[in-house]
């Protein structure tokens, strides 16, 4: 029997994420972001024991990511970056809870898991815009230039059914 890979993110270990018999990856970054003491025991227990394995992804992947979270609108982290970039590298779908995570993931064709949620049902592409003016802005403003109104992010009107 061939077994699955799987990149987890930290929301699949605090959401009590308990592998079984495939194989189970992450990032170095994930570590960090776990904060509750069970979740840390058990993702302690599972890197002792082997059932997951850290792997840092290549230079490359990371940068298709971040481009393609760029062409979305997405707010991801490295962190976030980093795991979907060894899910493109590993051929293997991601655990995570975040919409973030699945959106981009879906836009590089990469299959996603929930734990808790239902996950994301269509692909979302968004734009920042002002709240006063409302001219369309990159998501690196705060402000509009304008007005000095604040920029808020909405999804654009072309969306994709997964």
């Amino acid at each position: 029997m061939k077994l699955v890979k799987y990149v987890l993110d930290s929301s699949a270990v605090i959401g009590g994420f308990l592998p079984e018999e495939d194989e189970y990856f992450t990032v170095y970054e994930v570590i960090g972001e776990i904060e509750d003491d069970a979740s840390k025991e058990r993702l302690s227990y599972f890197l002792n024991s082997g059932k997951i394995k850290i792997k840092t992804p290549k230079q490359e992947s990371i940068n298709r990511v971040r481009k393609k979270a760029t062409e979305s609108g997405d707010n991801l982290s490295l962190t976030d970056i980093k795991l979907i970039a060894l899910s493109l590298e590993l051929d293997s779908s991601i655990i995570s809870e975040d919409y973030g995570i699945q959106n981009v993931s879906s836009m590089l064709n990469i299959k996603f898991k929930s734990i808790r949620e239902l996950g994301i049902k269509e692909i979302i592409q968004w734009e920042y815009y002002c709240m006063g003016c409302r001219k369309i802005y990159s998501k690196d403003k705060k402000n509009c230039e304008d007005c000095g109104s604040i920029i808020k992010r909405r999804p654009m009107a072309n969306k994709y059914q997964l």
